[in-house]
């Protein structure tokens, strides 16, 4: 393997591939300095567009670097060749926080809430920041072997200055929120609520709430009243706090350091 040589001489054994994007793998890795296994993002900068390499890598970069939290994935060490590799080494974990929903068709309102809780700290810590991530999704929230959820993924992650508002198209369909999905400039922070809105739906029915692969009808699934599969019994502060996350209206959208307050997190 062609960038071998450089992470032998930083003392990782490279492993299995554990996936692919457009612009880079993930693989796992042994590292003799820490004695234990990490997951190396690889990202060679020639096979990326410009645009890639000139905006989101060196935010991302930026980003990795400033973050410190409990609930976002550690980074160890960013590593770059002369050949244009860059090598982003992060703590490992087992599985995401999507394949635990999977494995058990949906959570509990309790064990939603324990983990829903602790992304909450994580995305309350970025926007605290500046940044805001743009890509919140279960596949992003990565579970460690105690089921710890660990935010993931700042490839399309942004700081944000004062009140500007975005313009990028970012993240996934079915987690985007309705101004990003029909082109408008976009306060990203309440974006990425709705994002938030659309896990935790996910979280405790198994389904996500507004899965088309057709635009057009995704935007109309979006203004209907949002609807709960009659098989769970939700509390109705649990639909409360989901339906707050989905108003139309970015700017009556719960904030991120309102939701610790509602009442579903007091709920024991």
């Amino acid at each position: 393997m062609e960038h071998s040589p450089i992470l032998d001489k930083y003392g990782y054994d490279l492993g299995k591939v554990l996936g692919r994007s457009s612009y880079s793998t993930v693989n796992k890795a042994f590292s003799h300095k820490l004695g234990k296994f990490v997951v190396i993002k690889v990202i060679d900068k020639s096979q990326s567009a410009p645009e890639y390499i000139n905006k989101f890598l060196p935010r991302e970069l930026s980003i990795l670097t400033r973050c410190s939290h409990p609930n976002i994935v550690q980074v160890y060490e960013i590593i770059e060749s002369s050949n244009g590799l860059v090598f982003i080494v992060m703590e490992e974990a087992p599985s995401d926080l999507f394949e635990l929903i999977d494995s058990k068709d949906y959570l509990t309102e309790d064990e939603a809430r324990r983990i829903f809780m602790q992304i909450v700290q994580a995305v309350t810590y970025c926007h605290a920041q500046g940044i805001a991530h743009r890509d919140l999704k279960c596949e992003n929230i990565l579970m460690t072997s105690e089921n710890t959820p660990k935010l993931t993924d700042f490839g399309f992650a942004t700081s944000i200055q004062g009140n500007s508002l975005s313009s990028t198209y970012c993240g996934s369909t079915a987690y985007a929120a309705p101004e990003i999905l029909q082109g408008q400039p976009y306060d990203a922070f309440k974006a990425d609520i709705w994002s938030l809105g659309v896990m935790l739906y996910l979280m405790v029915t198994g389904y996500m709430p507004f899965d088309d692969s057709d635009l057009t009808k995704l935007l109309k699934l979006q203004k209907q009243p949002l609807e709960f599969p009659p098989s769970q019994s939700l509390s109705s502060s649990c639909k409360d706090i989901i339906s707050s996350m989905f108003s139309q209206n970015p700017q009556t959208r719960i904030s991120i350091n309102k939701m610790p307050e509602h009442s579903w997190f007091s709920h024991q």
